[in-house]
């Protein structure tokens, strides 16, 4: 190797770099493998203006399994032994009025949605169709697809709110139906 300027090199085959640019490279591609937020492409939570009413309130934060008790400190052992790979979460409000978040939680297999779903208590909610099974509480809805379970919680009691937590679901249903 020669020496061809200020801190750069030349291997002789005509390639340049410095091992500060090799360094800003490295870290740049190390922070968007380990984003916490999902890109537009591949995002499985509905955008703003994809379901009537409702308005996401800001980004799709995502928690590996091994960080989960970042966001359900104290539950989430019960979601690692299920097989939790990683959990998805946004905010959203519904008519400018009332808030929700939205979680998702990946798991291995359907059978670890499965057992989630199976392991909290179903009184009070109502059975209706969505995904392979699902429960409609007066301001939750949970289902379960495949390898995904699903919670969507409203803040607020309000007389729409269930039809509305619905919609939002079914359109959750059709993102994950695609793959996403």
């Amino acid at each position: 190797m020669r020496r061809t300027g200020l801190g750069t090199r030349d291997s002789g085959l005509g390639i340049r770099g410095s091992g500060f640019a090799t360094t800003i490279v490295i870290l740049t591609l190390f922070s968007a493998c380990n984003s916490k937020s999902v890109s537009k492409a591949r995002e499985p939570l509905p955008l703003s203006g994809e379901v009537a009413g409702w308005e996401k309130s800001g980004e799709t934060r995502v928690f590996p399994a091994a960080n989960l008790w970042e966001y359900i400190d104290g539950d989430a052992e019960k979601y690692l032994q299920a097989g939790v790979e990683r959990t998805l979460t946004a905010d959203y409000r519904y008519q400018n009025k009332i808030e929700a978040v939205a979680d998702i939680y990946v798991m291995k297999t359907p059978e670890g949605a499965r057992k989630i779903f199976e392991s909290e208590s179903g009184a009070g909610s109502q059975r209706i169709q969505l995904g392979d099974d699902a429960r409609l509480f007066p301001a939750t809805l949970s289902f379960r697809k495949g390898p995904y379970f699903v919670r969507l919680t409203a803040y607020q009691e309000a007389p729409e709110i269930g039809a509305a937590l619905r919609e939002l679901g079914r359109a959750m249903e059709r993102k994950l139906g695609a793959g996403s």
